[in-house]
């Protein structure tokens, strides 16, 4: 049985507002900010002083005891003057007055599969050189990469350890108008794209596998 014309447009506009608002909350799906507050906080080396701010002042904030800067080589420079990212970024950490005895690095080397796997399967190994079974920890990401990295960290790590998310403020768009500008289309879509992928594709291979460090040298 066919819906009377005003059963047909009253179906249209509730499906459209719930297209509507889900595209509208795109942004905030993969931006989700759950932390569970252990004793460790990692941050992606990568995401830029602006945000390393924010993470030391998340640091501070919480009950903290350790920060572990994490990520690979930078190749946009040809001649970097740090070897990694997170080398980088525990450089400029220090350089804001942060306490040396709380820092530590957990340094990725290239990879030819996914760079935040490869740096996630580095903090795992990180944990293991230094006897520590992480019940729990908090990583610091950037913006609507954050669910991203999430996934990945989880993938890495076993179902007994909880990790927590927490996403570094986006300075470029609003995640809550992330539509009306050219930097909030290309992050939301790209990285809508790497959770799809993640979700439909990722092979991680078996634990300390040629497929899972895929890419050392």
């Amino acid at each position: 049985m066919l819906p009377t014309l005003w059963g047909f447009i009253i179906i249209v506009l509730i499906v459209g507002s719930i297209i509507t608002l889900s595209f509208s909350r795109l942004a905030f799906f993969l931006a989700p900010n759950k932390p569970v507050y252990g004793q460790y906080l990692v941050v992606e080396g990568w995401i830029g002083e602006h945000a390393l701010l924010e993470a030391i002042d998340t640091f501070k904030q919480g009950q903290y005891q350790l920060l572990i800067t994490s990520g690979g080589p930078d190749n946009r420079d040809i001649n970097p003057q740090y070897d990694s990212h997170a080398a980088k970024a525990a450089a400029f950490i220090l350089s804001q007055g942060f306490d040396a005895n709380k820092l530590s690095t957990a340094p990725a080397p290239a990879s030819a599969q996914n760079r935040t796997f490869l740096s996630a399967v580095k903090v795992r190994s990180w944990f293991r050189d230094n006897n520590i079974n992480p019940e729990s920890f908090d990583i610091f990401s950037s913006g609507v990469h954050a669910r991203r990295t999430h996934q990945l960290y989880q993938i890495a790590f076993s179902d007994e350890t909880q990790i927590g998310i927490i996403p570094a403020k986006t300075d470029r768009y609003q995640l809550t108008t992330w539509w009306q500008s050219s930097d909030g289309i290309k992050s939301v879509l790209t990285e809508l794209i790497g959770v799809a992928y993640i979700y439909c594709c990722f092979d991680p291979g078996e634990v300390g596998s040629h497929q899972e460090l895929w890419g050392i040298y």
